[in-house]
């Protein structure tokens, strides 16, 4: 991953933006955008912002036995930059 930020900070023009998305894994217990954050501002992005949507389950989901917020990735982050 920290190739992949020092590649996308060599392509990014000055002032420009990146929307790096990720989720949680291991039932929520690991927020991936914590991990994503150092490794941007390492290749020189400046971190500013992280929107976090809260996913609601359908019925559908809950049929495969995935319940709202137990199981499976329940959010997804997208960690702002700026270069």
């Amino acid at each position: 991953m920290g190739q992949t930020f020092q590649e996308l900070y060599r392509i990014t023009a000055d002032d420009g933006w990146v929307a790096f998305e990720v989720g949680e894994i291991r039932n929520g217990s690991i927020s991936l955008d914590e991990n994503v954050v150092p490794l941007g501002k390492a290749a020189g992005f400046k971190c500013v912002g992280i929107l976090v949507n809260q996913q609601i389950f359908t019925k559908t989901s809950n049929i495969w036995g995935i319940n709202n917020n137990q199981k499976g990735t329940n959010t997804n982050r997208v960690v702002i930059f700026r270069k």
